[in-house]
């Protein structure tokens, strides 16, 4: 998926989760910060093309390691040890790029080391993901109504 959907998605979340955490801003911007950060080995994404991060791309092939629960879990874990409110949003974030690439052609290795593979029938940048970029778009404008204009 394109980061522009990934964000999308995250906003999505972030809503439904809004009312139910007690630190809205450090959920938002580690839910926001973490669905990025798997794309970051992939030299062609929009924030992995920085320079900064071509020593972790030399390590790691897109959508391997990076792209897994495992790391999700051990990243979440770290992060829990130092500030135990930001781990949530940064485990969501992070969870919620790797369920939306699942439905990618490529697919991710969820619980790598492990070889199984999960993958759909969405292509990268293609027409289903144009579609369900703008259908999130329109719900997630609903939403911002929904909970903070008419006070649900």
């Amino acid at each position: 998926m394109l980061i522009r959907t990934h964000l999308m998605f995250a906003v999505f979340i972030i809503l439904i989760f809004f009312n139910y955490v007690s630190n809205k801003l450090v959920f938002v911007i580690m839910v926001l910060i973490a669905t990025i950060i798997p794309d970051l080995d992939n030299p062609n994404s929009k924030y992995g093309s920085n320079i900064a991060f071509s020593p972790l791309q030399s390590v790691t092939k897109h959508r391997g390691f990076i792209h897994s629960f495992t790391t999700a879990v051990i990243l979440a874990g770290i992060i829990a040890i130092w500030w135990p409110i930001a781990s949530f949003g940064f485990f969501i974030g992070y969870s919620i790029h790797l369920i939306m690439d699942s439905f990618t052609k490529h697919g991710v290795r969820p619980l790598w080391p492990f070889k199984w593979e999960v993958n759909g029938p969405i292509t990268t940048g293609g027409r289903i993901e144009d579609i369900l970029f703008l259908g999130l778009i329109i719900v997630n404008i609903l939403l911002v109504f929904i909970l903070f204009i008419a006070g649900g």
